[in-house]
């Protein structure tokens, strides 16, 4: 449904692990003499794009909801990001937050985090999971809100109902029912339809969910930047309004489809308009590698770093904005190496493979370059040096 790969061995196998056995399976795809893989992961794919979602329906600036600014500015290491505050806010591990914050994302509902966060901290009981699920969900995906239908609006008109609104327009969950009892009580029509669209509010994510519902509930939904469409057997005139959690999750995989497929054209044409020796090796969701002559690595390692900036402008100028911040527009760091491992420096001592890679196989820890050191090496030219 949602167009990424799926493959049972490469797409699906685990990073080493010294207590794994056959964890160096990865590891065992080398480059031939004279040649290097060049390849990077997307830093935050799928957050960011969630982000830049909301960031265009609520501003068309990059930063301009909380997310989006944490998105930007929040730093692994110095455990300002997303995941790093979860963990710290709930108590669980960084890994196990990632797990809760993606799951909330693409549209599981507070039961899914209730479960998650026993399973994750087995100190808690069912009320205080409970009560901490519903404390992060108010936070970060914010309350339910209703706009009201014409025949509500027409109602609130005739009934002379004062109606507290948000600025918005939305009316809380209380004030919905406060109409509809007015509403039987001055009436002998059983139903009336009176909401319009539900709305999240007052969340920091509470933007990013109403315009991925929105792309899920078009009648046509399509990916924002390429416009690619859901399939037919899940769009609203067939399904009406279930698996909204599969189509809220399409939404933002989907568009993590269209990211890589604009950095497999850009990279292309960069590697043939500057006689780059190098090819497509593999991609496995958010991360790309490509097997290239060792003399043209740098200049590879440049190519990547440049279509990086090409995928996000596309992306950012998809969706209105005109701007784009400097610590999403290049790779952290594009890894150069001889065989395909999570870390250039990852050594894959596992049961299997007790002596590691550099004593058995002869390779020495890889290179991760930043686009400054890239810039350093390659005099930030493409062109072959004479």
């Amino acid at each position: 449904v949602t167009r990424r790969a799926v493959e049972p061995t490469w797409l699906t196998a685990s990073n080493a692990r010294r207590d794994r056995v056959g964890s160096e399976l990865k590891a065992m795809v080398q480059a031939p003499p004279g040649y290097h893989l060049v390849g990077a992961d997307v830093d935050s794919q799928e957050l960011w794009i969630a982000a830049v979602l909301g960031e265009a329906q609520f501003a068309g600036i990059h930063g301009c909801t909380a997310f989006g600014w944490m998105t930007l500015q929040g730093k692994k290491s110095q455990g300002t990001d997303l995941h790093s505050r979860t963990a710290e806010a709930v108590g669980i591990s960084r890994e196990h937050a990632k797990v809760f914050n993606y799951g909330r994302i693409y549209g599981a509902g507070q039961p899914f985090a209730e479960r998650l966060l026993m399973q994750f901290n087995h100190r808690l009981d069912q009320a205080e999971a409970a009560s901490k699920a519903r404390q992060m969900y108010a936070l970060t995906k914010g309350i339910r809100r209703y706009r009201l239908s014409e025949e509500g609006e027409w109602l609130v008109r005739e009934l002379d109902v004062d109606v507290h609104r948000e600025e918005d327009g939305s009316v809380s969950l209380e004030e919905l029912r406060r109409i509809s009892r007015l509403a039987s009580q001055s009436s002998r029509r059983k139903k009336w339809d009176i909401v319009g669209k539900r709305v999240w509010a007052g969340g920091t994510e509470s933007d990013m969910f109403n315009k991925l519902e929105s792309i899920a509930h078009s009648a046509q939904p399509a990916t924002p930047v390429l416009g690619c469409r859901i399939s037919r057997a899940l769009e609203p005139r067939a399904v009406r309004d279930e698996f909204i959690t599969s189509r809220v999750n399409w939404a933002v995989q989907s568009s993590a489809v269209d990211y890589l497929h604009l950095m497999l054209v850009a990279m292309r044409w960069l590697i043939e308009e500057h006689s780059i020796d190098g090819r497509f090796c593999i991609s496995i969701h958010d991360e790309v590698r490509y097997l290239v002559r060792s003399e043209d690595r740098y200049r590879a390692a440049l190519a990547l770093q440049i279509t990086n900036l090409l995928t996000r402008c596309m992306f950012a100028h998809a969706l209105g904005m005109q701007d784009l911040p400097q610590s999403v527009a290049f790779f952290s760091a594009v890894d150069v190496d001889q065989c395909l491992r999570k870390e250039v420096t990852m050594d894959c001592v596992t049961p299997s493979n007790p002596t590691g890679l550099e004593r058995r196989y002869g390779y020495p820890p890889g290179e991760a370059l930043d686009v400054y050191q890239i810039i350093d090496i390659t005099k930030g030219s493409l062109s072959k040096a004479r």
